[in-house]
This record gives C-alpha cells, structure tokens and sequence, in this order.
C-alpha cells in the first residue's frame, strides 16, 4: 500500500506541474470512476478548460456525428497544441508579410487530415494495447495500428520502473509515428497518454501531454495549412 501511496503522490505532483493545476480528472490513470454519461462530443463540450477549440474544429471537420454516434477512440489534443500550432503557422505568415489566420480559416479537409491521425474506429482502453519498449523494440514492438483515414501510429503500453526495478512502475500509453523513420524507432516522433480510459457512452478518450506537437511532425502543419491558404 506504502508503494501505491507513493506511486499516487509522485504522479499527482507531476501532473499538478504540466497541467497548471488542473483537476484531478487529468491525474495519470483517470478518475476513480472513469464513466461519463454523455458522448465524446458531450464530454469535450463539457470541458472547455482543455478541449473548447478542438470542439471547434471538430465541428469544422465534419467530425461532430462521429463523436456523437460512432464508436471509436479518441487520442485527443488538448487546446494547448492548437494555440501551439496556430501561433507557429501565422509565424510563419508574420514573416513571408501575410496576415494572421484563426482555425476558421482553414477548411474543412486540413482539420479532417490532422484530426483522423487521432481517431481510431472501436473502444480501445489503455489495458488492451502491448507493451512497448524504445529501449528493446525487438522484444516489445507494441502495434501497428491504422487510423480513421489511413494514418499509421505505434500505440503500446511503456512499462516505466519504479525504484531501479524495471518494469515495475505505473504503465503509460505512449504513441508514436512511426512512418517517420521506419528504420529506427527511436528516431520517431511521440507523444505520451497524460489521462487514459475516459469512458463516455460511445468510446474512449485517452488525453495527449500538452508538450505534443500538432500532427506530430514538426511544421507540417504549418505546411499543410499554409498549402491551403495559398
């Protein structure tokens, strides 16, 4: 029990230091009660401390029915890498002396091609994907698995150490695009689950750290947005 307290205490600490002192449903490893009696649509709605602009371009891709009915996987972005990479876009802009742009400016197919990266078909909690090692990918590769509209990410549960002892400590979903280097896993962009297994009505939610970069490249959304604002 000593080792579980401490186990809490430490998480908590570090999650109170990233998100800024948000509450306890942001705490590594979910609620006590991981259910919510609404939709995912109605869930992001409902916090828009953390999810109000990715509502809205939920709402610009054509994805509302979606989270309302289909079900599915959420790996969901916070609005903290949105700001991130619209301020890196209209940087861009600021520089090549063209005018700032909001989210609405973008169409409907540029928040589609990022947000289907996110988006796997099914309920998939935390406990249902492999382990996965960056220091030992031959023994736990995790999966490949394809997104809403083709994307390829790695998702596999990182069995973290606790004490010196390996693979001992809390298990953390971590995602990774691993297109990017086929040839050498480490050398991929990834991004770690902050909150697993939120449970609304017609699917799951695992939240992303506010450290992601959007579309997990660097400035390829830039570039992609900018294509389209040509």
């Amino acid at each position: 029990m000593k080792k579980i307290f401490r186990w809490t205490l430490v998480l908590t600490c570090i999650v109170t230091l990233t998100q800024a002192c948000k509450k306890d449903y942001y705490a590594d490893g979910g609620l006590a009660n991981p259910h919510y009696n609404g939709t995912i649509y109605d869930y992001l709605t409902e916090k828009k401390l953390y999810f109000d602009t990715i509502k809205q371009i939920i709402d610009l891709a054509g994805l509302k029915d979606m989270m309302t009915s289909d079900t599915i996987t959420f790996f969901a972005p916070t609005d903290d890498v949105i700001r991130v990479a619209m301020n890196d876009l209209n940087a861009e802009r600021y520089f090549t002396m063209k005018d700032s742009v909001k989210i609405s400016d973008l169409g409907p197919e540029v928040w589609r091609k990022f947000l289907s990266m996110y988006i796997m078909k099914g309920k998939r909690v935390a406990g249902s994907f492999p382990r996965v090692s960056t220091e030992n990918i031959t023994a736990f590769p995790g999966i490949n698995y394809i997104m809403l509209d083709g994307y390829i990410l790695n998702i596999g549960l990182e069995y973290t150490s606790y004490n010196g002892v390996e693979a001992v400590g809390p298990r953390i979903l971590m995602v990774t695009d691993v297109t990017f280097d086929p040839t050498n896993f480490r050398n991929n962009p990834k991004v770690r689950v902050v909150s697993s297994d939120i449970q609304p009505k017609n699917g799951v939610i695992h939240a992303l750290s506010i450290s992601h970069q959007f579309g997990f490249r660097r400035g390829e959304f830039t570039r992609i947005a900018g294509d389209y604002l040509k």
